[in-house]
């Protein structure tokens, strides 16, 4: 393992968007940051990677945003949704495809070129405070090839993913999965192999089993990405096989999907953490909670807790920590979820209906006014 010095302001646990973004902010803040990752980069990551303008925003204020279109980023704007055999072609706020492979690289060395120090292959956990332990920072342990040390931080932010694998041992912070949660699958296919498809819109098909968004994305690439139901993997026999027949209800002609063991799945994809902070802790991004995404929300809700902890983990390093901090974080995760995440929750429920969701498709169709704020809440 690559030594590393022992005491740092901000320690950052998952170099996801949300972790790498917190990295960044932290580091213009002059605080000492250290970023760690446990996969080895690059890596893809199930994503549908689309950045709507609150995301494009974010990466604006990141500093990121001419690099990852230098990197190859496609321009979206328009949308052929489809419920079974329903379909509409509506015009979107210009969103941006790129892989996550791509973006989480590229806000990496964002993080780096602004000061802050990364090491990926690396396994990071959260330690519980020990008795007589002062109260001036938070212990994480780092395993790496066998190997193992502990440094110290005066913040820890928890940003690893669905799995919280961070602090997934540690029973003091309850998490609740919905019941029917379903999960995240994607591959990637060359776009010579669907050229139907490479057609510069977001495709998104909703069938009985889930729904399944497709868009070309750099390097000339198809992203193939859906949220599925559990059973219909047993019911069908494999992931391809699910989205496959997705395809073949909303009337797609047979695609060359790869072989189940080329395709990546997430976990249950609805989930929220009860408990969001405790002293010099703080989770962000999707270790907060998540609900089944539509558009692109979950990089834009992800970006927006990086940049909401910042003035929280600057005030913690510059006077210490205070009683109610934690609240302060509890509270913006709830709004979080309650509000931002609202639009979402509901179309994930009527999708699970998709004749019933067609006639909304169709209300949408005919009502431009309705058309208009489902696009609003969704893309901007």
């Amino acid at each position: 393992m690559v030594a590393l010095e022992p005491q740092w302001d901000v320690v950052v646990l998952g170099a996801g968007i949300a972790g790498s973004a917190a990295a960044i902010l932290a580091s213009q803040q002059g605080l000492k940051t250290l970023l760690v990752e446990s996969k080895t980069f690059p890596r893809e990551k199930v994503c549908g990677g689309c950045l709507n303008l609150r995301a494009q925003a974010s990466l604006v204020r990141l500093g990121a945003i001419e690099g990852i279109g230098s990197a190859g980023a496609v321009p979206i704007d328009s949308m052929r949704l489809q419920i079974l055999r329903s379909r509409a072609d509506w015009q979107v706020p210009r969103m941006m495809s790129v892989r996550r492979s791509t973006l989480d690289t590229l806000l990496v060395e964002r993080a780096v070129a602004c000061g802050a120090s990364f090491v990926d292959g690396t396994l990071g956990r959260l330690l519980a405070p020990e008795s007589n332990q002062d109260n001036a920072s938070r212990t994480i342990r780092l395993q790496k090839n066998g190997e193992s040390t502990d440094i110290a931080s005066k913040v820890v932010l928890i940003a690893s993913g669905l799995t919280r694998s961070s602090i997934s041992q540690d029973d003091q912070w309850p998490a609740e999965i919905a019941s029917n949660s379903r999960i995240g699958v994607q591959c990637m296919i060359p776009e010579s192999d669907a050229p139907c498809l490479a057609d510069g819109r977001l495709h998104m098909l909703v069938g009985t089993d889930g729904y399944v968004g497709i868009c070309k994305t750099d390097g000339g690439w198809l992203d193939i990405a859906a949220a599925i139901d559990p059973l219909s993997i047993h019911r069908w026999g494999s992931i391809p096989q699910v989205v496959e027949r997705i395809l073949l209800e909303c009337g797609m002609g047979p695609i060359a999907l790869p072989g189940k063991d080329q395709w990546l799945a997430t976990p249950s994809l609805t989930r929220h953490s009860q408990k969001v902070s405790e002293r010099r802790v703080f989770l962000i991004g999707d270790a907060i909670g998540y609900v089944e995404p539509f558009t692109g929300e979950g990089m834009s809700w992800a970006l927006a807790s990086a940049e909401s902890v910042i003035p929280v983990i600057s005030e913690i390093a510059s006077h210490g920590w205070e009683d109610g901090m934690s609240d302060r974080w509890n509270d913006w995760a709830f709004r979080q979820q309650r509000h931002k995440q609202r639009t979402c929750r509901w179309i994930a429920g009527r999708i699970r209906w998709p004749r019933g969701a067609a006639w909304v498709l169709q209300a949408c169709n005919w009502f431009p006014p309705l058309r208009a704020s489902f696009i609003r809440r969704t893309s901007q």
